[in-house]
């Protein structure tokens, strides 16, 4: 049994018909979102610019499991699908970007519920990671 399976029992991860639009959707999300959060850390908002940055990357993820018929949910979902996306994609090129990605989450929790101050340095790397997962979707799903 693999982890997608386990995670399909718990009723974690569905299978769904693929929406090409909600696809699309998601990826001009993920590219909107990337660009607003070059824009806020142009005017100091680095924390609201980490957040649109997981976002972009969630959401490019998100779209790239939709085009495949698969929709995470419950409980923990940033992290399994996070791992699902290692699971199906891992090891590519994208692949140290999914490592990363598990960390923005991280950070991210910590930045939104506690008040983490985002380092600029760390929130650089982070964006590049999340144009890249952005970027290896948009291969993925394949042309809009």
């Amino acid at each position: 049994m693999t982890h997608l399976d386990d995670l399909r029992r718990q009723g974690l991860l569905q299978d769904i018909a693929p929406d090409p639009a909600a696809t699309a959707r998601l990826l001009d999300d993920a590219r909107r979102h990337l660009r607003t959060a070059r824009l806020a850390v142009r005017e100091s908002d680095l924390a609201g610019a980490y957040q649109l940055a997981y976002d972009a990357a969630r959401k490019a993820c998100t779209a790239t499991l939709a085009a495949r018929g698969l929709r995470v949910r419950g409980q923990g979902a940033h992290a399994n699908l996070i791992l699902i996306m290692q699971e199906l994609y891992g090891p590519t090129p994208g692949a140290r970007a999914l490592e990363q990605l598990d960390r923005m989450r991280r950070t991210r929790n910590l930045a939104e519920y506690h008040g983490y101050p985002v380092d600029p340095a760390e929130l650089e790397e982070d964006l590049a990671a999340a144009g890249e997962i952005v970027a290896t979707a948009e291969k993925i799903v394949g042309p809009k």
